[in-house]
């Protein structure tokens, strides 16, 4: 049998480690996301509970109990808009992100021979940015005095 070849798992798993840190990492904010989520689902269920066990007996449903309701309800469905200083500050940090890869790709490319249109990743946030200085800009020019 000189034909079958036996994977050893320590070697698979040297192989398999430079992906497992990334995947891990990628991952912990997709959990965060569920967990949040979750706790959220769990929250508005105890709360619509209570309300239709004090309606049930008949009992008087205090008015912050029915404010929690209708305020955690209306915040989930309609999302908080942007300030204008959250667009300047959004605006800004993508800009200087994308300007620094596209800073860091150039020297890169120059000095481990990389293909030369890798800076064009940098190109991405540096837009966004000025997306984001653009709706700046004219959310403050309509303001109303």
């Amino acid at each position: 049998m000189t034909g079958v070849r036996h994977m050893d798992f320590g070697t698979t798993l040297k192989h398999l480690a430079p992906f497992i840190v990334p995947i891990l990492a990628l991952c912990i904010p997709i959990a965060a996301i569920f967990v949040r989520h979750a706790e959220r689902i769990n929250r508005n269920n105890n709360l619509h509970q209570t309300i239709r066990l004090l309606s049930e007996r008949g009992a008087v449903l205090p008015p912050e109990l029915l404010q929690a309701a209708m305020t955690e309800t209306h915040s989930t469905l309609e999302p908080m808009p942007w300030s204008q200083t959250a667009q300047l500050r959004a605006g800004v940090i993508n800009v200087c992100i994308g300007i620094g890869l596209i800073i860091l790709f150039s020297v890169m490319r120059l000095e481990e021979g990389l293909p030369g249109w890798l800076w064009v990743i940098g190109a991405i946030p540096l837009l966004i940015g000025i997306a984001f200085f653009t709706i700046w800009y004219i959310e403050s020019r309509n303001k109303p005095l």
